[in-house]
C-alpha cells in the first residue's frame, strides 16, 4: 500500500505519494496560485482554482504510485474558510491569514466578550489572522453572503467536500478557526452564539487521523484514484509538518524557516498562562493524542532574503549571497519588523531598523546582520516559551532556509540549541501521509515514524559564538524596546 499526503498552502498545493517504508513514490508534485489583493487588507484566495489545483496534483501523484494508494490526509493553511452555497459552489473567496480588514470588528468583539474570555475558550488572543473575525466582517459587509452560507469550510474539509466525503477536519485545525473549545474538543456553543452562527454549518470535527470516510468510486476514478481509498482528517500544516519532520515528544519543536519563521514544540498538556496570554503565544492540539502546541513565529523570514536579493543583491544566485556572509557574529542589530511582527508583540505599526552600520559595512556583513535579527526575534520567542514552563532540547528543522547550511548554523548559535535537518522535504505531505499509514494500518504514528525516520545532518551551536549571542541578545532586547516605544509616540 501508499499513502498520499497533500498539502495546502496559501502560495501552492503539494502532493507526494510515500510508500509503506515512509519514503517519497516519487518526486512531488505541485501547482502555484496567487492571492489577490484588491484593496489594501485584503488577501485572498480563489477556492475554485484552489480545488482545480488540488486535484491536479492529486491526479498526478496517484500516476507515480507504484503500489495501490489506501489513504489521502490534508496538511492545511489555518483560518482561511470558503462560503459554499445550496449549490455546492463558493459564494466568496477565501479571506487567508494576512487578510486585516476584520480589524474593527475584531475590536469590537473583543470589548463585549473580552480577550481573556476568548483566550480560556479557545487558547488564543485576538488576531485579524483568524477565521471568527474574518466570518464578522462577512456578515457586516456582505449579509447575504453570511445567510445564504450552507457551509463555512476551511480548505482541509473543503476538499473532502470536493471529494464527496462529508466535511471533516482535524482538531489542529479547528484550533485555528477561534470558534473552537479546545478543552472540550467541540464547537464553541457560546462563540457560535454571539456570531448567529449555527454548528450545523461548520465541518465535523475530529482527532487528528481519524477515517471520516471513503471517496467515492465516480470521484476516485476522475483523479486516477483506485477504489475505497480512505479520506483521513489532517490539520493546521504548522502542526502537521511538525510531525513530518520528527517531532513527536516533549523538548522536540520544529523550527520552520520559510517566508514565516516559526517554532512549533510539542506541550504535554494543555498550557494556558498569563505569561503566554500576555505575549500572544496560542495552545491549541497537536495531531498525536494527548499533546498539545503553540506556535511562536515571526513574518518575516525567508521572504527577507527575496527582498534583500531583489533590491541590495543584484538578482545574484542566493548561495553567492549568504556566501558572503561572514562566519563570525556581526556588530549590527536589526529589529526585523520588515513585515508586520508576529509573536509576542503582534505590531503592525513598528517597521523595520537597522542600527550600527558603518561606511565599512559590507554586503555579506549587512544580509547576516539582518538574519540575525530575525534569529534574535525568535530567541525572544524561545525564551517566553522557557519561562512558561515549555522547554526545548533541539529544534527539527524544515523549510527551504534549512537547505543552507550557512542559515541552519547561523540559528543554532543564536538559539543555542542544536537543529537537525531531516533528509526527507515536504514535511507537511509527509506528516499528512503518517496520519493516513496510521488510521489505515491502525498503528501509531510513533511507532511509524521511528521506524522509518532517516536522520539528516546535525549542526550543533558553536559554543563562542553562542556566548556572543547570549550577550547580543540583552542588547537586543533594550533596543527592541526602544525602537517600539519610538513608534508608539508617532
Amino acid at each position: 500500500m501508499s499513502y498520499l499526503g497533500i498539502d495546502i498552502g496559501t502560495s501552492s498545493c503539494k502532493a507526494v505519494v510515500f510508500n509503506a517504508d515512509g519514503r517519497p513514490a516519487a518526486p512531488r508534485a505541485v501547482r502555484n496560485y496567487k492571492i489577490t489583493s484588491p484593496l489594501p487588507g485584503f488577501a485572498e484566495l480563489d477556492p475554485s482554482i484552489v480545488m482545480t489545483c488540488c486535484f491536479e496534483v492529486i491526479s498526478e501523484a496517484a500516476k507515480s504510485a507504484s503500489e495501490k494508494i489506501a489513504a489521502i490526509c490534508v496538511s492545511s493553511q489555518g483560518e482561511a474558510f470558503t462560503p459554499i452555497g445550496t449549490d455546492g459552489k463558493a459564494l466568496d473567496n477565501a479571506m487567508v491569514s494576512s487578510d486585516s480588514r476584520s480589524l474593527e470588528c475584531m475590536n469590537d468583539f473583543t470589548t463585549v466578550f473580552g480577550s481573556e474570555k476568548l483566550y480560556r475558550i479557545t487558547g488564543h488572543t485576538p488576531s485579524t489572522l483568524f477565521s471568527l473575525f474574518k466570518l464578522l466582517w462577512l456578515k457586516q459587509n456582505k449579509p447575504h453572503v453570511f445567510a445564504n452560507a450552507r457551509k463555512i469550510l476551511c480548505f482541509e474539509d473543503l476538499l473532502a467536500f470536493s471529494l464527496g466525503v462529508e466535511p471533516a477536519m482535524g482538531w489542529p485545525l479547528a484550533g485555528r478557526t477561534m470558534l473552537f473549545d479546545i478543552a472540550k474538543h467541540e464547537w464553541s456553543h457560546e462563540i457560535l452564539d454571539a456570531l448567529d452562527l449555527p454548528s450545523d454549518k461548520l465541518a465535523k470535527v475530529l482527532p487528528s487521523g481519524s477515517v471520516a470516510g471513503q471517496i467515492p468510486d465516480e470521484y476516485a476514478s476522475s483523479l486516477g484514484l483506485p477504489k475505497g481509498v480512505k479520506f483521513v482528517t489532517g490539520g493546521h500544516d504548522q502542526t502537521i509538518g511538525a510531525l513530518g519532520a520528527g517531532v513527536f515528544e516533549a523538548g522536540d519543536a520544529m523550527y520552520a524557516a520559510g517566508s514565516v519563521e516559526c517554532i512549533c514544540p510539542v506541550i504535554p498538556e494543555l498550557t494556558l498562562t498569563q505569561t503566554l496570554f500576555r505575549n500572544n503565544l496560542c495552545s491549541y492540539d497537536y495531531p498525536l493524542p494527548g499533546l498539545w502546541t503553540t506556535v511562536a513565529y515571526s513574518l518575516t523570514g525567508s521572504n527577507l532574503v527575496d527582498y534583500f536579493r531583489n533590491t541590495l543583491g543584484n538578482g545574484e544566485d542566493y548561495s553567492i549571497l549568504t556566501g558572503e556572509m561572514p562566519d563570525f557574529p556581526t556588530s549590527l542589530l536589526t529589529l526585523p519588523y520588515f513585515t508586520p511582527s508576529g509573536t509576542p508583540y503582534f505590531d503592525q505599526k513598528t517597521p523595520a531598523c537597522i542600527y550600527g552600520m558603518r561606511m565599512t559595512t559590507s554586503r555579506g556583513e549587512l544580509l547576516k546582520g539582518m538574519l540575525e535579527g530575525i534569529a534574535l526575534e525568535m530567541k525572544l520567542n524561545l525564551t517566553i516559551l522557557e519561562e512558561s514552563g515549555i522547554h526545548i532540547e533541539r529544534f527539527m528543522a524544515t523549510g527551504g532556509g534549512c537547505r543552507n547550511p550557512h542559515l541552519v548554523q547561523l540559528k543554532a548559535d543564536v538559539l543555542n540549541r542544536p537543529l537537525m535537518c531531516p533528509s526527507v522535504e515536504e514535511s507537511g505531505c509527509r506528516g499528512a501521509a503518517l496520519l493516513a499509514q496510521s488510521a489505515d494500518e491502525n498503528m501509531s504514528v510513533k511507532e511509524l515514524s521511528h521506524l522509518r525516520m532517516e536522520s539528516g545532518e546535525y549542526i550543533t551551536p558553536r559554543t563562542e559564538y553562542a556566548q556572543f549571542y547570549e550577550e547580543k541578545f540583552e542588547k537586543y532586547k533594550h533596543f527592541s524596546l526602544s525602537v517600539r516605544n519610538l513608534f508608539k509616540k508617532n
